[in-house]
Parts: C-alpha cells; sequence; structure tokens
C-alpha cells in the first residue's frame, strides 16, 4: 500500500524539511514492520508561468499492508516522526493507495 502525504512548505523551511526526511523520517520508518521504502518529492513551476502548487512537497511511503502502514501511525517513532514535519509545514493532506500495478522498477 502507499501512503502519499502532502505538505506545503515555506522556501525558508524547505532545507530544514528536507533535512527532518533524512535525519528523522527515513530512520523511523526503517525499523517498522512492512517498511519497503520511501520518497521525498518536491514540486517546481511547469515553466510556463504557472506556480509551483501550494503543497509542494509529498513523501510517498510504502508499506506492504494497510495494517503495517497502521502499525506505523501508532509507533513511538511516528509520534516524533511526524509531528517535526507539521512543525515545519503550514498544511497538510494525505491519501491512501492500493498498488494496482507495478512494472517492478520502482
Amino acid at each position: 500500500m502507499l501512503l502519499q502525504i502532502y505538505f506545503e512548505v515555506k522556501d525558508e523551511k524547505a532545507e530544514a524539511f528536507e533535512q527532518m526526511y533524512r535525519d528523522v523520517y527515513i530512520p523511523a520508518m526503517q525499523v517498522q514492520e512492512g517498511y519497503l521504502g520511501s520518497r521525498l518529492l518536491k514540486a517546481f513551476a511547469s515553466g510556463d508561468g504557472e506556480d509551483a502548487p501550494t503543497l509542494n512537497y509529498q513523501m510517498m511511503l510504502n508499506f506492504d499492508t494497510e495494517e503495517n502502514r497502521q502499525k506505523w501511525v501508532a509507533s513511538d517513532e511516528h509520534q516524533v516522526a511526524f509531528p517535526k514535519a507539521q512543525e515545519l509545514s503550514e498544511s497538510w493532506d494525505a491519501q491512501r493507495f492500493d498498488v494496482a500495478g507495478a512494472d517492478g522498477a520502482a
């Protein structure tokens, strides 16, 4: 299953947000049962005059099952990591997905 969390991060906090992902989120998730990997994506302006989206960062968290994702949310590590992400962001939203297909490369 894939959890996508979208964050609005101001430019002046972008470097700290990325560092928090590397130093806090990754180690916290790596000890979780069923954790398959994650990515932090940063949106950018399209180049045709359009601004980057307000929710300009996206964390993609992969777990083998929804049950293990829920264990992550209930874990002590999550209780430390997620508030740090919230502190560095103006707002956030999330969406859960079941993976319906994959090419095996990701």
